[in-house]
C-alpha cells in the first residue's frame, strides 16, 4: 500500500543555519518526485525528517493523513536507500535483503520460508538472480546499489526515500541505473522521493521536480515545467546550462548596452532585468548581420557539437554550433537569441524571441 506524503510549514534549524525555512509540499500516492538543488539546499534534511531520522522544530509531516510525529520510526513503513549503500559487509546479499524482515519483533516477523521467498522475488526484480550467496565486496557499485534498493523494498514500504542513490557511481552506470529505476518504479508503484543534484537525473526520472535553494522551494512542476518555464532566475540557472546578461527593458524591447536583443511575448514594464538563454538557442553570424556584436573567446568540442564562448557587451554568451564550423579565437561575430527568458526586476519569468529585425535570412557563420 502506498500513501500520500504532506509536508506543512516545515522548519529545521541547525545552530545558526536554517536547513528548512517553512516549506510545504504534497506528494501523491505512487508519485515519483525528485528533490533537486545544490548542496546545502535542504534536500537531505527533508528526506531524513520524513524518515524520522531528524525532528522538525516546527511544522508537520503527514503520512497517509496521519501525523508522522505520532508514529515511531520503525512503524512508519519507510524504505531508505543511502548514497553509500550501507550494506552489512559480513552478510551475504540474501541476508542483507532479508535484514529488515528478520529484525522485526517476533509477533510481526514473517516465517523464514516467507522471508526466503521474498528475497528470491526481490533478487529477480533487481536483476540479481543467483547473487544471493555473494558478499557486498564481490559486487560492482551498481550491483550494490541494487541490493540496497532490494533491502528497502523487502519491508514493503509505504514510502521509498532515495538519498543521492547513484552519487557514488560513474557516469555510464548512473545512466543505466536511471532507466532501470524508472522501470522498477512503474512496476512497483511506490510513493518515492529521491534527492539529487543532477539535473539530467531529475528530468529523466521524476513525475515532478522540486527545485530547492537555501531551505526553500523555488518551484515545483513537471520536468517540462521547470526546464521550459523556470519561475525564478535560480531555477533557470540551475536547470541546465545557460548564459545570463543584465538587460534593460524600454518600450517593451529588451536591450543590452542599447542594442535590442529580444522581444517579450507578453507586455512587460520598463526597467532593469536579467535575460537567460541556453546555448542551443543562440545563433551566430558574421559581423554586420543583425544581432549583438561579439568576439569569440573560446572554441571547443562539446559532445556532438562545438561550444563557443563569446564576449558581448555586459558579459559572455555560450552558443552551440555545428562541428563542421570553425571560429578561431578573436573572430568577430553577431549573436542572436532565438529564444530566451526575461526576469524583470518585478514579476516572474517571461519568454522572449529574437526581434523581427534578427529573424530574416540565413544565420550561420
Amino acid at each position: 500500500m502506498t500513501v500520500a506524503v504532506a509536508i506543512e510549514q516545515a522548519v529545521k534549524q541547525f545552530g545558526p543555519h536554517r536547513a528548512l525555512a517553512g516549506i510545504s509540499l504534497n506528494v501523491e500516492p505512487g508519485e515519483l518526485v525528485a528533490l533537486l538543488g545544490p548542496s546545502g539546499s535542504g534536500k537531505t534534511t527533508l528526506l531524513r525528517i520524513i524518515a524520522g531520522l531528524e525532528t522538525l522544530d516546527s511544522g508537520q509531516v503527514m503520512l497517509g493523513g496521519v501525523d508522522a510525529s505520532q508514529v515511531p520510526v520503525r512503524r512508519r513503513g519507510i524504505g531508505f536507500v543511502f548514497q553509500q549503500y550501507a550494506l552489512f559487509r559480513h552478510m551475504s546479499v540474501a541476508d542483507n535483503i532479508a535484514y529488515g524482515l528478520r529484525s522485526r519483533p517476533r509477533a510481526t516477523r514473517p516465517p523464514e520460508a516467507v522471508i526466503r521467498a521474498r528475497v528470491a522475488d526481490l533478487l529477480g526484480l533487481v536483476q540479481l538472480e543467483g547473487y544471493g550467496g555473494r558478499f557486498p565486496a564481490q559486487l560492482s557499485g551498481g550491483q550494490r546499489q541494487r541490493v540496497a534498493l532490494a533491502r528497502a523494498l523487502a519491508i514493503e514500504p509505504k514510502v521509498l526515500l532515495l538519498d543521492e542513490p547513484f552519487g557514488a557511481l560513474d557516469a555510464l552506470v548512473r545512466k543505466e541505473l536511471r532507466a532501470w529505476l524508472r522501470e522498477l518504479h512503474d512496476k512497483t508503484g511506490h510513493t518515492t522521493l529521491f534527492v539529487t543534484h543532477d539535473q539530467d537525473e531529475a528530468l529523466e526520472l521524476a513525475d515532478r521536480v522540486v527545485v530547492m535553494s537555501e531551505g526553500r522551494i523555488e518551484q515545483v512542476g513537471t520536468p517540462d515545467d521547470v526546464y521550459d518555464r523556470p519561475a525564478t532566475p535560480h531555477v533557470f540557472g540551475f536547470m541546465g546550462e545557460s548564459s545570463r546578461l543584465d538587460v534593460a527593458v524600454t518600450d517593451g524591447k529588451v536591450a543590452v548596452a542599447g542594442a535590442e536583443v529580444a522581444s517579450p511575448l507578453v507586455p512587460v514594464v520598463d526597467g532593469p532585468g536579467l535575460l537567460f538563454v541556453r546555448p542551443q538557442d543562440v545563433g551566430i553570424a558574421m559581423p554586420g548581420t543583425p544581432g549583438l556584436d561579439g568576439v569569440v573567446k573560446a572554441f571547443r568540442r562539446h559532445g556532438a557539437i562545438r561550444r563557443l564562448t563569446v564576449d558581448v557587451a555586459g558579459g559572455q554568451v555560450e552558443a552551440d554550433i555545428s562541428p563542421a564550423i570553425t571560429a578561431p579565437l578573436g573572430t568577430k561575430v553577431a549573436v542572436r537569441f532565438d529564444r530566451a527568458r526575461l526576469f524583470p526586476a518585478a514579476g516572474g519569468g517571461i519568454d522572449c524571441r529574437a526581434p523581427a529585425a534578427h529573424q530574416s535570412g540565413e544565420y550561420a557563420i
